[in-house]
Order: C-alpha cells, then sequence, then structure tokens
C-alpha cells in the first residue's frame, strides 16, 4: 500500500472515529435527558402513591364494621393500597417507644384504630383529596379524615416545576446536540467540497451526491447510538448497584422505549445535519467554494 493511500485510509478512518465520538457524546446526554424524563414520571408516582392518608375510626367501632369499610375502600378506583392499624398495635409500639404503659399515666388509651390509605398517583391532589374526604365523612365510624394539605401542594408543586424544567432543558439539548452534529459533520464535508462540485460538472443529480455522505452518516449515527446505549446501561446498572429502590421504578418497557428513542435520534438526526451541509455546497457557486 502507497504511502498516499496509507494517509487516506488513516484520515478516513480518523473523521470516522471523530464523527462518531463527537455523536455518541451528544446521544448519551439526550438518553439520559430523557431517562431522567421518564424516571422523573415514575418518581413523581411513586412519590404521589406514597402520601399517606389517614382515616380515625370511632372508639366504639366493632371489627365487623372496620373490616366491611375496608372492603368499601378497596373497591374504590381512586384507592391504592388500605392498611388497618388496630390501637392495640399502636399501643405496643408507644409502650416500646415510651418505656411504661401510657394508660397507667392518662388513665385511657390515647390510640384509636385508623386505616392508612394511599390514592393512586393521578388522584393525588387537594381536589381529589377532598372529594373522598366528603364521601367518608358521612359514616358513623369515621372519627377524622387526616392529611397534610400544605405538604401535598407543595409536592405537586415542586414535581411540576421539575417536569417544566426538563422538557426545557431537553429542547436546548436537542437544539444544541443538532447544532454540534451539524457542524462536525459539516467540517467533514468541507474537504470534500470540490468533489461535490466536480460531480455537479459531470451532470450527478443532487440525490446522486447526497447518498453516499447520508448513509455514511446513518451508519455513524447507528453506531453511536448503540455506545450510547450501552454507556446509559452501564450507568443505570451502577445506579440501582448503589441505590437497590431504584430498580423498583424502573420498567422494562421504558428502557426499551428509551434505547428506540436514542437509535431513532441516532438516525434523525446525522441525517438531517448532513442533508443540511451538503445542500450547502450544492447550491454554492464554484467562486465561492474557495472562500467556503
Amino acid at each position: 500500500m502507497s504511502k498516499n493511500r496509507q494517509l487516506k485510509t488513516t484520515s478516513l478512518f480518523g473523521t470516522g472515529v471523530t464523527t462518531t465520538v463527537s455523536i455518541t457524546l451528544v446521544l448519551f446526554l439526550l438518553g439520559l435527558t430523557f431517562f431522567v424524563g421518564v424516571m422523573g414520571r415514575e418518581i413523581s408516582s411513586f412519590i404521589k402513591e406514597n402520601l399517606s392518608i389517614t382515616i380515625e375510626l370511632s372508639d366504639d367501632t366493632t371489627d365487623a364494621a372496620a373490616a366491611k369499610l375496608q372492603k368499601q375502600l378497596n373497591a374504590k378506583p381512586y384507592i391504592k393500597s388500605v392498611t388497618f392499624i388496630s390501637k392495640d398495635e399502636i399501643k405496643k409500639e408507644l409502650i416500646e417507644e415510651l418505656g411504661g404503659d401510657p394508660e397507667e399515666i392518662l388513665g385511657y388509651t390515647p390510640a384509636s384504630n385508623y386505616f392508612d390509605i394511599t390514592l393512586k398517583s393521578e388522584y393525588a391532589n387537594i381536589d381529589s383529596i377532598k372529594v373522598v374526604e366528603k364521601s367518608l365523612k358521612g359514616q358513623k365510624i369515621v372519627k377524622s379524615f387526616l392529611y397534610s394539605e400544605d405538604t401535598i401542594e407543595m409536592i405537586n408543586s415542586n414535581l411540576s416545576k421539575v417536569g417544566t424544567g426538563l422538557l426545557i432543558l431537553a429542547v436546548i439539548l436537542m437544539f444544541i446536540s443538532f447544532t454540534l452534529i451539524r457542524n462536525t459533520i459539516r467540517l467533514n464535508i468541507y474537504a470534500k467540497r470540490f468533489l461535490i462540485n466536480t460531480m455537479q460538472l459531470v451532470g450527478a443529480t443532487n440525490g446522486f451526491i447526497r447518498k453516499p455522505f447520508v448513509i455514511k452518516a446513518i451508519v455513524y449515527g447507528v453506531i453511536a447510538a448503540i455506545i450510547a446505549n450501552i454507556g446509559i446501561t452501564a450507568l443505570i446498572y451502577m445506579l440501582a448497584k448503589e441505590f437497590p429502590e431504584i430498580i423498583s421504578i424502573i420498567r422494562m418497557q421504558n428502557l426499551v422505549i428509551l434505547y428506540v428513542v436514542v437509535l431513532a435520534l441516532g438516525i434523525i438526526l446525522p441525517l438531517l445535519a448532513t442533508t443540511s451541509a451538503v445542500n450547502r455546497y450544492l447550491n454554492m457557486n464554484t467562486n465561492n467554494l474557495y472562500h467556503a
């Protein structure tokens, strides 16, 4: 192999590696943003569905009445879980914490039977909770309906702000990503601007000239997407190892969607960037090529 041929092969290989690495880094960041967005939704549901609402029962409530109410609550479409806590369990916990029986001091048992309920995430807002409260307060065995309105409003408000912030970040990253990929590919095509012009002079159509550049860019994009997906998977694995509770939030279908989105971006972004860069030289006057 001649020296010129070796230099040409090395240059092409170096260009391909540089382009692939650039696209990989961009796709990795976009993939992470998408993953955080999806995880944010899952985390939001997880937090909302763990907001506890207490239904305190009257002191004269019988086990049969409590069981009946629990059955009714479980049948409601907005209830995620219902846990019955007896006053005997609470008394036992108080004795362990205080080191003595509070009934001996107070003369009565301060504990009451109650239900600890959680709502499905779409119902975990003040308006829905008030409707639930209204439907239960009419029952004689319900003594009180306890929840922290300020905490629920604060959580919903903060989660909404985080969601909006992630959406804005995703749009900004998308713009920056396209610009970076376009500039990287544009630099690669810059060296071949005279070749493009020569092909035009001999009668090659724009589509024919554009095709090899587009195919090469898509190949780089697919390779970059595969590498980016491997990197994202490795990062998720390390996070799950450090924080095992993340496993309960991650859904396999969300990971599949993430991989497909990264692969789609790996094809679409280089395709658009290459088409834009090639078109610039296709529409350029021959004299301007020396000053491009």
